[in-house]
């Protein structure tokens, strides 16, 4: 009855609450309070409907009536206001707060409500009022000291949820409201972010700006500075407020952060800038004030993408343009997976980035010196095919190879690498004079580009041979690892792509017949009649022609090679080439464009068979190979000054133009934090690749021969080039290596030169295929110093090896000979200066020990030098109390010298062996690839192979040379080590000797003075005697009286015996002394010098 009744009475407690009726509201509170439902629980329905609907006076009757209540049910109970007052209070200013019922709000404060109220989620009556635009609510409960940095279950703050509020219905007036306050600007959140990062990512500009000029309060008082939120705070991903309003696309937030001085090039994790960001997102517009504020055009993630990575593989078109606008620009910037932008754009079929990164459109990055290189260096092609000499040799500028446009027509380029053009090519060979990674890439990815861009996994599989470059601190330490290996290439097909030749290819004609697209690559009609026929006679004549191939000829898999050498000119190798019946330049003079070289006059099968042919496109070959060569000291000397000079800045005025090779080093070397030329290497240099070698490459032992010997005017060094090759599909061959310093004319060991020569000769098999060529650039450079001219002394560098051991061996010889002359010398002068016992008795007739017998003829003999072994003493001995032999015997000088030789010998020789032995490691894989192809394509081995193992013979031929050389010079060094070790043991025998003597003239010496003392001792009672008889006294008168006169001969005869006694004794206690002996003591002392130069 009570619980029905109750549900009466609730009802019209919220009625009368919502429609502020207060005296219906008396009613029920009466009624409630008679019938006993008068509860806390029932007056809080009520005050929760008041305040929602903002009845004030409801409001506060119903405050008071629960106020009545619980002072009641606290004297009844004794205890104080329960919680769930407090939590009627809350939820009822929570309620008014959302609702804007001002003249509640401050009842409620008045009567005790907590302005800290929270909801379910953390949230303040603070954020709600800011939240919800409702200002004097705001300003009742900072009045009323709400805190403004309370913090929400999610650790935010009253400015944080503005800032993220997505709808954004709040004014200005609350935020300054909330910023004239204490409210903390710079308090992160879970996610720690600040405000500014919410604006910043929700595109609030209002916002942002004002937390950034706040003004600057002290106790709650401005004071007309800035004290607003910290620009570069960074948030738990170390972002700044500049990367969230790039990456969600803010412009205008952009532009104030960097008015404000944020940091353009913060990172985040993994290495994120604000410029990859909007690289990532494609905004055009966000790029430019980014680098114009001063962006990083080359910064890098942890993972080496750039920003030009991240526009290219998205395909932002107009954010790569405006990259490509600055200079500073790195295109073949790779990224830790080794790929560039270009491969990136390629990857993900872009074919606008594609033609926008191509090398030919980009030729304003190069430099001055990048430029003059090109222009100043030459490529050579060499075409094979139906020629009227069977190959065709042109020469044109690395400029017009790579970059050049057709001067006609500029949208074409000046030159195709690719011989799809030409219907008389088969198979092209594309040399470049120099190990220039910039010049190879550029060549490849104009190929990749001919191609179709198609075979992106080929092109990248390309690209990654660079991988293998070592790289080091000095400017000799850049290298390619010896290495051959084979990349795949995309499957076989047939295709069209008219929309990517009209975007990427504008150099093609617009106007030529349609064309075919085999892995991308672009073919003319057919050229060969087997492929131009579909006639089932003609296919089965190809069929029986490529079932019996002649040893490396048509059918065979062509391959890109991108080769190490040293010569661009095409020199006069002509003497040699007539006389196998091929036709060459003349001496001295280089190939015209267009010129052709003849190899053989007769008929050449077809090299393209339709089934070979596509087998032949499965896989790149990739050769890096070290070779033996050679440089003149002069120009050794030159290029060193002129890598120095390419380190250091460049004076403001240049006193001459410079040289092709110094625009080289300067374009590559000093402008290029990537390294990407590699310089040609010393023997030094390419075994010790970390360390300065300009003193032992000064010091080689083919220098030092020629320059003591006299032999050559300008001497020459030992030089280690490479030799880069790929093998690019199944009509292209790229190789590069470097030439001599100013390439001279008549280079005998030209390698470019010796290739085409061989290419040329008569007696051998015609070049019917790439890989026949392959084989001819590596038995050239792997046999270089088999090739000169016979009979010219000057380039047999290992003849000068085998020299230089020889005068080595001599002179071990003359120096052992000598050491057994001054051993012998020793043993004589020993022998002559041995002592007698002092007790031997010499026969009256034998002449005095160290007296000689020679008579002056033997003299004279004697200081025109020893003959024999014994020979010489006296003359060595007449001069010097220490004989010459002495001398010889204790100097090493000739001995280490000698030692020194044969270890510069022996460790040159181990750097040649390793060069052959990096040849023969390559050589093998090489052959394991080419077999591995042929056997795909069924074709006969024995040719190739046998090719190979005469390479292989010729460098076998060369480590024996070297091993039998190794020995002698190791034989060397082991007989100078015993030589050494003989004279120390000598030494160490004559020094014990001379001490011992020493020793006896020092005993001597004793002796004589001990005889001084006695005599003294003895001759001093004499003199005493004799001084009485000076004395003045008066007892004597100088008159003998008779008593006095017996008494002085008296003495005189008592003393006389005792003066021969005193000497008897001493003559039997220290033995005898001979004028010898004497003689000897003087020698000892030092006397005999005295006496020969008249001092005594």
């Amino acid at each position: 009855m009570a619980s029905s009744s109750h549900d009466r009475l609730e009802p019209r407690l919220l009625k009368a609450a919502a429609n502020d009726q207060i005296e219906d509201l008396r009613e029920v509170v009466a009624t409630a309070r008679e019938s006993g439902q008068l509860t806390e629980a029932f007056l809080k329905v009520g005050l929760l409907r008041a305040c929602e609907r903002g009845s004030a006076g409801a409001t506060q009757y119903l405050l008071s009536a629960l106020g009545n209540h619980a002072n009641r049910e606290e004297k009844n109970s004794g205890t104080g206001v329960g919680n769930a007052t407090v939590s009627a209070l809350a939820s009822s200013l929570l309620r008014a707060v959302e609702k804007n019922h001002v003249r509640v709000v401050q009842l409620l404060l008045d009567y005790g409500a907590s302005p800290e109220a929270v909801d379910r989620e953390g949230r303040t009556a603070v954020m709600t009022a800011a939240w919800k635009n409702h200002w004097h609510v705001l300003h009742s409960l900072i009045g009323k000291g709400a805190d403004v940095n309370a913090l929400d279950a999610r650790g935010r703050n009253v400015l944080h949820n503005l800032a993220a509020d997505k709808v954004c219905d709040w004014g200005e007036d609350v935020v300054r409201l909330l910023l004239g306050s204490v409210c903390v600007l710079d308090q992160p959140d879970e996610l720690g972010r600040t405000p500014l990062h919410w604006a910043a990512a929700t595109g609030k500009y209002r916002l942002a700006e004002m937390l950034l000029t706040r003004a600057l309060l002290v106790k709650g008082i401005e004071k007309g500075g800035r004290a607003g939120a910290d620009v570069n705070a960074v948030e738990l991903r170390n972002k700044t407020a500049l990367h969230l309003a790039v990456a969600h696309g803010n412009e205008r937030i952009v532009v104030l952060l960097l008015r404000h001085g944020a940091d353009v090039n913060a990172r985040s994790d993994g290495g994120w800038t604000a410029l990859h960001n909007a690289c990532d997102r494609g905004s055009e517009s966000t790029v430019r004030k980014l680098l114009q504020a001063g962006a990083k055009v080359n910064a890098q993630l942890l993972n080496g993408i750039s920003p030009l990575h991240l526009a290219s593989q998205a395909g932002h078109r107009e954010v790569v343009e405006v990259l490509l606008e600055r200079s500073e620009l790195k295109q073949r910037l790779r990224d830790n997976f080794g790929s560039t932008p270009f491969l990136r754009a390629a990857q993900c079929k872009c074919k606008e980035i594609v033609s926008l990164l191509a090398p030919y459109n980009n030729v304003s990055a190069l430099s001055t010196d990048a430029r003059g290189a090109c222009e100043g260096f030459e490529a050579t092609v060499v075409d094979f095919g139906n020629f009227h000499n069977e190959n065709r040799v042109k020469r044109t500028s690395v400029f017009n190879l790579l970059y050049g446009r057709d001067t006609e027509n500029p949208r074409k380029q000046a030159f195709h690498a690719l011989p799809a053009n030409s219907k008389s090519t088969e198979f092209r060979w594309i040399h470049l004079p120099a190990n220039n990674m910039a010049w190879v890439e550029a060549l490849l990815t104009k190929v990749f580009i001919e191609e179709g861009a198609h075979d992106v996994e080929s092109f990248k599989g390309l690209e990654k041979s660079f991988n293998y470059q070592h790289r080091g601190q000095r400017t000799h330490s850049n290298f390619m690892r010896p290495l051959c290996h084979s990349t795949p290439r995309a499957t076989t097909r047939l295709l069209r792509d008219e929309s990517f030749e009209d975007s990427v290819e504008e150099t093609m004609d617009e106007n030529q017949s349609p064309r075919i697209l085999i892995n991308g690559r672009a073919r003319e009609p057919p050229v060969s009649p087997l492929l131009s026929s579909p006639s089932p006679k003609l296919d089965g004549a190809a069929v029986g022609r490529s079932k019996k191939p002649k040893p490396g000829g048509a059918g065979k898999m062509d391959r890109g090679v991108d080769s190490y050498s040293q010569d661009d000119s095409l020199n006069a190798q002509g003497k040699k080439g007539s006389k196998r019946g091929g036709t060459t330049t003349p001496k001295g003079t280089t190939a015209p464009k267009g010129s052709s070289i003849r190899r053989d006059k007769s008929p050449r099968p077809p090299l393209t068979l339709g089934k070979d042919l596509w087998a032949s496109s499965a896989c790149n070959v990739c050769v890096f190979m070290p070779y033996l060569h050679f440089e003149t000291a002069d120009g050794r000397k030159k290029m060193l000054e002129a890598i120095q000079h390419a380190g250091t800045p460049r004076p403001s005025v240049v006193p001459r133009v410079p040289t092709r090779d110094e625009m080289l080093l300067r374009a590559h070397l000093a402008s290029s934090s990537s390294t990407s030329l590699h310089i040609r290497r010393t023997l030094d240099q390419f075994f010790y690749p970390n360390i300065d070698t300009k003193s032992r490459d000064q010091d080689q032992v083919v220098y030092r021969y020629q320059t003591t010997r006299g032999r050559s005017g300008n001497p020459k060094i030992f030089m280690v080039d490479q030799l880069w090759m790929w093998i690019l599909g199944p009509n292209l061959i790229v190789t590069s290596f470097p030439q001599r310093w100013e390439q001279p004319k008549n280079d005998p060991l030209n390698v470019l030169d010796g290739i085409i020569e061989d290419i040329n000769s008569k007696t051998r098999e015609p070049v019917r295929s790439i890989y026949d060529l392959a084989i001819i650039i590596t038995n050239r450079c792997s046999g270089v110093f088999d090739r000169h001219r016979l009979g010219d002394e000057e380039y047999q560098f290992l003849d000068m090896f085998e020299a230089s051991i020889g005068i080595a061996t001599d002179r071990e010889s003359i120096l052992f000979n000598q050491f057994n002359r001054a051993s012998a010398q020793a043993s004589n002068w020993l022998k002559n200066h041995r002592k007698l016992s002092r007790f031997a008795a010499r026969p009256k007739d034998e002449p005095p020990q160290g007296a000689t017998a020679v008579d002056d003829s033997d003299q004279d003999d004697d200081r025109n030098g020893p003959t024999t072994a014994g020979e010489g003493y006296h003359h060595h001995h007449h001069h010097d109390d220490q004989p010459l032999f002495v001398d010889n015997l204790l100097n090493i000088g000739q001995e280490t010298g000698l030692l020194s030789e044969a270890k510069d010998i022996r460790d040159e020789l181990n750097m040649i062996r390793t060069v052959l032995q990096h040849q023969q490691h390559v050589l093998v894989d090489f052959q394991e690839v080419v077999c591995e192809i042929y056997h795909g394509q069924q074709r006969s081995q024995y040719e190739v192979k046998k090719r190979f193992k005469e390479q292989q013979r010729t460098i076998d031929m060369h480590l024996k040379d070297i091993d039998r050389m190794d020995k002698q010079a190791e034989r060397i060094y082991s007989s100078i080590t015993n030589l050494l070790d003989l004279k120390q043991k000598h030494a160490n025998a004559l020094e014990a000797r001379f001490a011992r003597d020493q020793a006896a003239g020092t005993t001597r010496q004793g002796k004589i003075l001990m005889v001084f003392t006695i005599v003294t001792i003895v001759f001093l009672p004499l003199s005493f005697i004799s001084s009485i008889f000076t004395i003045n006294l008066p007892q004597f008168d100088g008159t003998l009286n008779l008593a006095m006169s017996p008494n002085i001969p008296l003495g005189l005869a008592l003393a006389s015996p005792f003066r021969w006694c005193c000497w008897r004794w001493c003559w039997t206690t220290w033995g005898t002394f001979s004028t010898r002996d004497f003689a000897g003591c003087e020698a000892g002392c030092g006397l005999d010098d005295g006496k020969e130069n008249g001092r005594l």
